[in-house]
């Protein structure tokens, strides 16, 4: 499920372009700053300079995030941060990513790397358009593969998103559902709920207020759906509410960062780390 042939391959891929750059910007969701990395990538990247791009900042706790950025640090990284719904990518790029990577030859070029739901594609997307791809016929990149201008001096390589090869640990799984970049599995989406709702019980309470309009959750997760689904006026057949549309609507506006501000990950989570 998490490691199909064709992420396999892009995984090989991304090894093979890493000679064509001189630097790798990678994105992750400020609210999962580790759960949202592919693990892979410290070893993959580890020859090359390094930023790690915390995006979505403006709906994370900024609190939680002096330990993962010095954390990032310590690995050799450079840490930036931003909203890319909120700025001009364009400006941003040249101002302040290009400013942060050592320049070694007349043209930067950087490889752009994250997981699915991290912000890549509102980068990229933003800054395409006829005159600013080049497809295939640049030295050492195949067909289908697509370095984009960002000025005369600065050139981005697209790549595809990758996932873990395996998924290790359930909290990032969960948390990973609950940031909006794994799709679950019927059963997953309600063991994701329910340890997202323990989660803010113990750290953000006010989320659940907020997603339950000003009401005071209750102490269960299934009778917390349950109003949910009540406040929503989500009722199906027979009278009953529709507990499986309040599951899709709650993650969704969840991982828009509709009820508030929120870091999932602490260090505690990983025994890596500990």
């Amino acid at each position: 499920m998490w490691y199909p042939g064709h992420i396999k391959k892009a995984k090989s891929k991304i090894k093979t372009y890493l000679k064509t750059v001189q630097g790798v910007l990678e994105l992750v969701d400020a609210r999962a700053p580790y759960a949202s990395r592919a693990y892979e990538f410290e070893d993959l990247f580890k020859d090359k300079d390094r930023i790690i791009l915390f995006n979505k900042i403006d709906i994370a706790d900024e609190k939680q995030l002096k330990f993962w950025k010095d954390y990032y640090k310590s690995k050799g990284y450079k840490v930036l941060e931003t909203s890319l719904k909120k700025v001009s990518i364009k400006s941003f790029l040249t101002k302040v990513v290009y400013k942060t990577f050592p320049k070694k030859f007349r043209e930067l070029r950087v490889m752009v790397a994250g997981i699915p739901n991290v912000g890549k594609s509102t980068l990229i997307n933003s800054l395409k358009g006829k005159k600013s791809l080049r497809v295939g016929n640049t030295p050492g990149v195949t067909k289908g593969v697509q370095w984009i201008s960002v000025n005369d001096n600065f050139m981005l390589l697209d790549t595809p998103g990758i996932l873990y090869s395996d998924i290790y640990n359930k909290k990032i799984l969960y948390k990973l559902i609950l940031i909006g970049s794994v799709k679950p599995e019927d059963d997953e989406k309600e063991f994701a709920i329910e340890y997202g709702f323990n989660f803010f019980k113990e750290k953000y309470p006010e989320i659940l207020k907020t997603a339950l309009k000003g009401d005071n959750p209750p102490e269960d997760y299934y009778e917390f759906l349950n109003m949910f689904a009540k406040k929503r006026n989500f009722i199906k057949s027979g009278n009953e509410y529709d507990i499986e549309r309040a599951m899709s609507t709650f993650l969704k506006e969840l991982s828009d960062g509709k009820f508030g501000k929120v870091v999932y990950d602490y260090p505690e989570d990983y025994e890596i780390l500990k």
